[in-house]
């Protein structure tokens, strides 16, 4: 969960001090650097808050993933499957300001508010000095300071605003606080006061995340903290966004299909619907998963995904416990920033890095660079020469084929989150006794001769061959070459 509690968790309650000093120090670097940039005015807006088969028409506010858009350029040994901080940075929330992008994560050994920054969102990461937030307000007391969210100015307020979660000194409960700065690298200043969500009869509240309606409405979500009847709640905030302006309102609740409880909110709008990011499971626990729901109306109801987006099943292992997911936007498009588990050291005690993917979207469908994604054979474009085949065995219960005469072709729409090259895992079956072929194409671009191995009985096999891929809708086709043989699904990674 958006729960870390390092200090907590290892021990460690005594305050941690000169953070301030040296965070201010930083500030005044970062603010002087930025104004000689050319062209740079003082911190820029980032794009932070307000964080099928046919392509849908996409909302004009605010901006999807446009399809053919350009990458980022990426570091060498960059990875969407692969850490970019791979220290302590848990819950990790990142925003643009001028020319450089700002992370910033749930307490740990050395600040409140570790942050962290990067000329793009792959990296290279810095650590920053110091600690992100000055102190913490009155209410609060040290150790379990989590999931941060920062929320770049706006129109002409100059003020960045941070949202965050604090053990409240009076009674065992999590609160939401809310802090400013006139620098994303802080340090941030609280506001004075009680706390603002403490919602006492839910146990509290964690996992402060912010939206801003096309209207300028600012809201926050939140998580209720009691465990049984955790659940993401939405309230209205004052134009400034430093007070609650009306009553909350739940979105959605913890359900069967998931694990323990539902947290760590993020909401956007796309594909003209409005999508709920969430996380589902125990934090330390390997079931951790991102998962998201759907609905027309920003007050719902909102209609869960029946599968996840992202977990350690989907990842393969590659990443574990995957989740607290954050969308962060900038001007080559969306990108989901999460934490996955590093090492347990028993417990809930783990480490938790910081990773960056690319985010594309399929209308209001998240689709993610890193995770696999299936695509049935049966589904895609026959051209009459092969046919669908009821087979018991295959992922989806059937194949297409036998691809036992020239012309003989299968066309599969697949959408890629972002340009590049992609790894495409063929299933198939070929029970003719030799090898047969198919040639592989990506867009009409014929790009090599795929080998069907033969296979014995009900056995199904699989080989990956590489393709280069557009951003947004692409066709691969497989057409004979020789011999005979059956597809049961391709999968693009």
């Amino acid at each position: 969960m958006r729960e870390g509690g390092v200090l907590r968790e290892r021990g460690l309650s005594a305050p941690l001090v000169g953070g301030t000093v040296i965070s201010a120090v930083v500030a005044l670097v970062v603010v002087m650097a930025a104004s000689c940039l050319p062209g740079a005015a003082g911190p820029a807006p980032g794009a932070g808050p307000g964080r099928s088969s046919v392509p849908r028409p996409r909302a004009s506010t605010p901006p999807p993933t446009p399809a053919g858009a350009q990458t980022p350029i990426t570091p060498p040994g960059y990875s969407p499957v692969e850490p970019v901080l791979d220290g302590w940075f848990a819950d990790p929330t990142v925003i643009k300001a001028a020319d450089r992008y700002y992370a910033y994560g749930t307490n740990n050994g050395d600040a409140t508010m570790p942050v962290a920054t990067a000329p793009s969102p792959a990296g290279p990461w810095t650590r920053s000095p110091g600690d992100g937030l000055a102190r913490l307000p009155s209410w609060a007391e040290e150790g379990r300071t989590w999931a941060p969210e920062v929320v770049p100015p706006r129109q002409g307020s100059g003020m960045y605003v941070l949202y965050f979660s604090a053990a409240r000194r009076d009674r065992d409960v999590q609160c939401i606080g809310v802090a400013t700065s006139i620098s994303p690298a802080g340090p941030f200043v609280p506001v004075d006061g009680p706390p603002l969500v403490c919602p006492l009869d839910l146990g509290g509240a964690i996992d402060p995340s912010s939206y801003i309606e096309t209207d300028g409405t600012r809201y926050l979500l939140y998580k209720s903290d009691a465990r049984k009847t955790a659940a993401i709640y939405l309230v209205p905030l004052t134009a400034d966004g430093l007070r609650v302006n009306g009553p909350a309102k739940r979105l959605i609740g913890h359900d069967r299909s998931e694990p323990v409880l539902v947290e760590a909110p993020d909401l956007v709008r796309r594909g003209g619907k409005y999508v709920l990011f969430y996380s589902a499971g125990w934090y330390f626990k390997s079931d951790y998963q991102t998962r998201y729901a759907v609905a027309a109306s920003l007050q719902g109801p909102y209609q869960k995904s029946p599968w996840p987006l992202q977990s350690t099943g989907a990842y393969r292992g590659a990443v574990e416990g995957p989740g607290s997911a954050d969308v962060l936007s900038d001007e080559t498009g969306d990108h989901l920033v999460f934490h996955g588990i590093l090492k347990h050291h028993g417990g809930s005690t783990v480490d938790r890095g910081m990773y960056v993917a690319a985010l594309g979207w399929d209308g209001s469908r998240p689709v993610l660079r890193g995770v696999p994604v299936r695509y049935e054979a049966e589904r895609g474009r026959l051209n009459g020469c092969v046919s669908v085949l009821r087979r018991p065995e295959a992922s989806g219960g059937s194949a297409v084929g036998p691809f036992d005469r020239n012309g003989c072709r299968l066309d599969v729409p697949v959408f890629a989150p972002a340009g590049g090259r992609y790894s495409v895992r063929i299933g198939y079956a070929n029970r003719s006794g030799e090898d047969s072929h198919l040639e592989f194409s990506a867009n009409g671009l014929a790009g090599a001769t795929f080998t069907l191995r033969g296979t014995k009985d009900a056995d199904w096999a699989s080989a990956a061959v590489e393709a280069t891929l557009n951003a947004g809708w692409n066709t691969l086709s497989l057409m004979r070459v020789d011999g005979q043989g059956q597809v049961d699904y391709l999968e693009i990674r």
